[in-house]
């Protein structure tokens, strides 16, 4: 079958792991993340040969995998099953022409994963910030220590907490760098370095907003006294990271062709 028609008829049979996914999107967050992977896989039509063929076999195991999971497994189970499945089969439709490793990773990073992320990496992302942030102070004159996960300032403890920790950040540099390495057809070794390199990135740029909020919060600037201010500081730190990210990662210049 024409690879054009085969990647719409598969996604269009797993509406209901779609379903389930969109159902999942209680935040701003959770919806964006759909409509990326629902552009990943858009991109990936767009960028498979009208004359292409999708093997017949390729098409019967990724639904009968789908329709499987969709008939016993959980929720989480048959959304990654029916992830997979437009994975391989745009991959096998393309030619090769979409990269294999950052649609996957793309894939992966659209599903339920924050939970996961915030389970696991929110310790040691709190301890990496708390470190660097105190250094960056440091460097700018300010004595303070470093009490597990939180600034000793004169004898006062400020806690690096669970939102301080950066992982929403780190999640969004890799989504980043996931489309990025996508549209300049990244191999598994440069979407390896891409991802590297936002991951830097994002646990440099959330130490530098922990410091800048230092300053607010303790008054270090009374005309940022202000109650947009927090919020203010976070929507900057993002473009940055943003903007270090898209200098890190050189795209071809076909990109997006």
């Amino acid at each position: 079958m024409r690879g054009r028609i085969a990647l719409p008829l598969l996604a269009a049979a797993n509406w209901d792991a779609w379903w389930l996914l969109v159902g999942r999107a209680e935040d701003l967050i959770a919806q964006l993340l759909a409509a990326v992977l629902l552009g990943a896989f858009a991109w990936a039509w767009h960028r498979t040969p009208r004359e292409a063929e999708l093997p017949a076999p390729v098409l019967l195991v990724a639904l009968l995998a789908s329709a499987l999971a969709g008939y016993t497994g959980p929720a989480l189970l048959q959304i990654g099953v029916a992830v997979a499945a437009m994975v391989w089969a745009s991959r096998r439709a393309s030619g090769r022409r979409v990269p294999l490793a950052p649609l996957t990773g793309l894939a992966l990073l659209a599903l339920p994963v924050l939970p996961t992320l915030d389970f696991l990496l929110t310790w040691p992302l709190r301890r990496v910030s708390a470190m660097l942030s105190v250094g960056l102070l440091r460097m700018n004159g300010v004595e303070l220590g470093l009490e597990g996960v939180a600034l000793d300032w004169h004898g006062k403890l400020l806690l690096f907490d669970a939102p301080c920790s950066g992982v929403r950040m780190l999640w969004a540099a890799l989504l980043l760098a996931s489309i990025l390495a996508l549209a300049g057809g990244f191999g598994p070794w440069r979407y390896l370095r891409a991802l590297s390199l936002a991951t830097a990135i994002a646990v440099a740029g959330n130490a530098l907003r922990a410091a800048s909020l230092f300053y607010l919060e303790n008054g270090f600037v009374p005309q940022l006294a202000q109650p947009w201010a927090h919020e203010a500081i976070g929507l900057v730190a993002f473009a940055l990271l943003a903007a270090a990210t898209l200098a890190a990662i050189r795209l071809p210049r076909k990109a997006f062709a």
